[in-house]
């Protein structure tokens, strides 16, 4: 990053209207040094979304028993920011050997000098959440919006703040998916029996995964089927694997190689696009995370059709919201 691009970010919390991509936007700068404090995204259709300054948030259409992500009180969100919602692992090749940066995480304020910054729309249906890495010369954002036709939109971006080429390998996504037919009651107060049911599973020769609940629970002694799902799919290049849970972040953190999940079985489910990178100066990388609920049998295979043909999804200028 250079010197200008240095005294140019402030040090104490401040807010100004910008100019983001045609849009205007409201900016709080170093949000982070702000309590905890909740924020609405609204929807021309039916989603609803709560998302903490933390980046944990609650989001799904309708009612709240329609949720993508858990419908919880304020407190419990605003601490869930591990677990729930946006996650983001970089590991950035330097002279000095390899740095891992974990955007967003609270625990490694220390490690790097960062700047962190939540924009929201005017309209109120878009907020951007932006980490710049003044040590590393990188700046992380992401953005969360609505379509109608394809649910909830996560945007990601990395931009190379430097004037040289910088390398790094990152693994992002979303965690704590929730399949449909989770009742609200046992979500609230017995989430790791619904665990138990999860059924994560990434359809052959394509980016798309389903959750689903293997049976819809019930303690009488009759079938009961769960018959809908959760779909998630990326519109990226480039990816070397994509994960269905959080099981091998541990793994990739250590170093270890992490590989492909195609069906997990009991756990939370959560959607990892897992990439290498090489940026020219000033250059940027964006992909996309899309997420939606309550999608038949017959939805799935229409949505896999559709994402085959690309063309219908605009892959290469992203879908619109």
């Amino acid at each position: 990053m250079t010197n200008e691009n240095i005294n140019n970010l402030s040090t104490g919390v401040s807010g100004k209207f910008v100019a983001i991509e045609g849009d205007k936007y409201y900016q709080i700068a170093n949000a982070d040094q702000m309590k905890p404090f909740f924020i609405s995204v609204v929807s021309a259709s039916d989603h609803w979304l709560f998302i903490s300054s933390t980046g944990s948030l609650s989001a799904g259409r309708i009612r709240p028993e329609n949720a993508l992500f858990p419908y919880k009180s304020v407190d419990y969100i605003h601490e869930s920011a591990e677990n729930t919602g946006s996650k983001t692992i970089v590991k950035v090749q330097t002279e000095n050997g390899c740095k891992q940066w974990e955007p967003f995480n609270l625990q490694h304020n220390n490690l790097y000098q960062v700047q962190r910054n939540l924009y929201k729309n005017v309209a109120g249906d878009k907020i951007i959440f932006e980490e710049i890495n003044l040590d590393l010369g990188l700046t992380f954002k992401y953005q969360w919006a609505t379509s109608e036709q394809y649910g909830f939109v996560r945007t990601s971006t990395v931009t190379n703040d430097t004037q040289q080429v910088i390398e790094f390998e990152i693994v992002d996504g979303i965690q704590n998916i929730l399949p449909p037919n989770a009742p609200l009651s046992l979500m609230q107060t017995s989430s790791a029996l619904l665990d138990a049911y999860k059924w994560n599973e990434l359809i052959p020769e394509s980016s798309l995964a389903t959750y689903s609940l293997y049976a819809k629970l019930s303690d009488r002694a009759e079938p009961a089927e769960s018959l809908l799902a959760t779909t998630v799919f990326s519109v990226v290049d480039d990816c070397q694997s994509i994960l269905l849970s959080s099981e091998q972040l541990g793994a990739f953190r250590r170093g270890e190689k992490i590989s492909n999940e195609e069906l997990c079985r009991g756990v939370r489910g959560a959607y990892f696009i897992h990439k290498n990178c090489q940026l020219a100066p000033a250059a940027k990388d964006t992909w996309q995370i899309v997420a939606d609920i309550d999608k038949t049998h017959s939805d799935i295979a229409t949505l896999k059709k559709h994402l085959q043909a690309k063309a219908n999804v605009a892959v290469k200028n992203n879908i619109h919201c």
